[in-house]
């Protein structure tokens, strides 16, 4: 935190430790950890208010209390689960179940207006909290959590191959580069090299799938190109062929064609040979990094001879919904929607 330049991209934790990855004045990408200690580690959040959002999901999770922390209110939990701070070594008893809590308006002067959770059209679910003085913002909040899908807990003791599918529909618009990453974090774990074909074909899926992205206001446009990666890889979102390893199976005969005339663009020839190798029932710990439609996608896991121990995934949208409260304050009601529109909000990647 002392260190001048340095920018937080991710906070996570297992039943022990406490994670960070942080990127350096220069792009160089750092990883630490520190030890759970009498139930709290040092709370990133009054260095990096990004972290306040993690330190929230780590304490609903695990238990693990930020100490020193801006904001110590339940974030994932909504008092509704069977079972409290389920990842940890002793979950607890069920909590109350309680309306999310906001931040009061702490001047005569100022009104509340709330937005969502549930919102027009196909909105994920959010909770928007607005202090507002007349017309304009002064405080914006976002309650997130309402489409949690216990994904770590699932992930945990399976196979790399097995828990693909769950990191692939985290968020679907991103599924390939979800799929890359998880990926790449466990062939880092397991020093694994995936073949040159299984390469080209994973660099392949993640250009159709920011090319579909950017074309989702062209429905005709967007169609062409999802239906050319139907006939390329037997899917329409690509999902589930990327896998540990290299990539599910080979493109189709005439997928390549099929692309290049759903694109209007050349592509490279492929390189010849396999497109997966075996995994090794080995111990290990990895990242792996990917570039999904909404930016930077971040995946960490441990195996324990071959089957995973812990694991954490990292969407974009935990950066963009922060973000968005600040783009929200001294801004008029009137603008919500196009302040919105200017950032990708799914939910499913913070709900985890």
């Amino acid at each position: 935190m002392a260190e001048p330049g340095r920018s937080l991209l991710a906070l996570w934790a297992d039943t022990v430790q406490v994670y960070a990855l942080l990127r350096d004045a220069t792009g160089e990408i750092l990883f630490v950890s520190t030890g759970v200690i009498e139930g709290g580690f040092p709370a990133l959040s009054p260095a990096w208010p990004l972290a306040s959002r993690f330190e929230r999901m780590i304490r609903d999770l695990w238990g693990h209390a930020a100490m020193g922390g801006i904001d110590v209110r339940p974030s994932l939990d909504h008092g509704r689960w069977p079972r409290t701070t389920p990842m940890a070594l002793r979950p607890g008893p069920p909590g109350a179940a309680e309306p999310p809590e906001f931040l009061p308006a702490d001047d005569d002067t100022l009104d509340q207006v709330p937005i969502g959770p549930v919102r027009p059209g196909i909105s994920p679910a959010a909770h928007i909290r607005l202090t507002v003085r007349g017309q304009t913002i002064v405080r914006a909040e976002t309650h997130l959590g309402y489409t949690h899908k216990g994904t770590l807990a699932l992930i945990r003791g399976k196979s790399p191959r097995a828990a693909a599918r769950f990191a692939a529909r985290l968020v679907g618009e991103a599924t390939v580069g979800h799929s890359i990453a998880f990926a790449r974090a466990t062939e880092a774990a397991l020093g694994v090299e995936i073949p040159p074909r299984a390469g080209a074909l994973r660099d392949l899926m993640a250009h159709i799938e920011h090319v579909a992205a950017r074309l989702d206001r062209d429905a005709a446009a967007e169609e062409a190109v999802r239906r050319a990666a139907n006939t390329a890889f037997g899917h329409r979102l690509m999902m589930d062929c990327v896998v540990p390893g290299g990539v599910a199976a080979n493109i189709s005969p005439g997928g390549l064609n099929a692309l290049r005339s759903a694109l209007n663009e050349p592509l490279a020839e492929l390189p010849e040979g396999p497109v997966s190798v075996a995994l090794p029932n080995e111990s290990g710990e990895g990242i792996g990094h990917a570039v999904g439609p909404h930016g930077d996608i971040w995946h960490w896991l441990r195996l324990d001879h071959g089957q995973i121990a812990s694991a954490f995934l990292c969407d974009p949208a935990w950066a963009h919904w922060s973000q968005l409260e600040s783009a929200l304050v001294a801004s008029s009601l009137d603008d919500i929607a196009a302040t919105c529109a200017r950032f990708d909000l799914p939910t499913s990647g913070v709900d985890l």
